[in-house]
Order: C-alpha cells, then sequence, then structure tokens
C-alpha cells in the first residue's frame, strides 16, 4: 500500500471538516467537543500533529453528535431500558 498523497490528505480533511460542519449542531457541540478530548487525551493523541489531531477529533465528534442525535430520536429507547433497568419507566 502506497502512502496517500498531500492532495488525499487534503481531500480527507475536507470532506471530515464539511462533514463535520453538516452534522455537528451548536446544541451538540460542547457535548461532543468534550467527548472528544476524553478519547483523544485517554489514546495519547495529544503527541499527534495539530492537522491530524483535529481531524481525529473532529471524526469523533461527527459520531458522538450522531449518536445523540438517534438517542433524541428514541432509536435506543428499547434497548436503554435494558442497559440501565435500574430508570424509572415514567
Amino acid at each position: 500500500m502506497t502512502s496517500p498523497s498531500q492532495e488525499e490528505i487534503g481531500s480527507a480533511v475536507r470532506a471530515v471538516s464539511d462533514l463535520h460542519m453538516a452534522t455537528v449542531p451548536d446544541e451538540h457541540a460542547r457535548a461532543a467537543d468534550h467527548a472528544a478530548a476524553n478519547l483523544c487525551s485517554g489514546a495519547g493523541l495529544s503527541v499527534a500533529p495539530a492537522g491530524l489531531h483535529q481531524l481525529i477529533n473532529e471524526a469523533i465528534q461527527i459520531g458522538y453528535s450522531a449518536a445523540l442525535s438517534d438517542m433524541r430520536d428514541g432509536d435506543f429507547d428499547d434497548d436503554i431500558r435494558e442497559w440501565r433497568p435500574d430508570l424509572s419507566t415514567g
């Protein structure tokens, strides 16, 4: 496998950045940023080059925001009852 070119890397960075802008609403931004920072810190990514760190951070935020949206939409309501039987059904 050959290494990606600078052009390919730039395209990937732009794609993730565009996806981040389109899918991480303001209401999720703080929680998604916090979750991404925790994951990156726990994985030791704070030593990664700034551009790579930002790319990974934004990609994590995209996934986290999508999960928050799914939770708000009720996509996991039945699963939550299984995962957390201690929660009231009120």
